[in-house]
């Protein structure tokens, strides 16, 4: 994942999904993503590249738990790929 701090600076980190929902994914990092921030991501499983948004991240032991917001096609992407039917990528 990629994004910019509120100080402008560029950040990165690698993450591991937890979950998957209709609404986006469920990702803990080391690092913390300021809510409201857009990240770029590549999801390495669907072989995508997209960005999404940081909906929460919360302190969850020695990880951060966060939660992306994906666009309705990329999220329908990942249901179709979940779900064995061809996605269109």
């Amino acid at each position: 994942m990629a994004w910019t701090d509120p100080d402008g600076s560029d950040r990165y980190a690698r993450g591991k999904c937890r979950d998957v929902s209709e609404a986006g994914l469920r990702v803990e990092t080391v690092d913390t993503i300021p809510p409201q921030s857009y990240v770029n991501l590549r999801i390495e499983k669907w072989d995508l590249t997209t960005s999404a948004r940081v909906r929460y991240s919360r302190r969850s032991g020695a990880t951060n738990v966060t939660g992306l917001e994906l666009t309705q096609k990329v999220r329908q992407q990942m249901l179709d790929s979940l779900a064995g039917t061809p996605s269109g990528l």
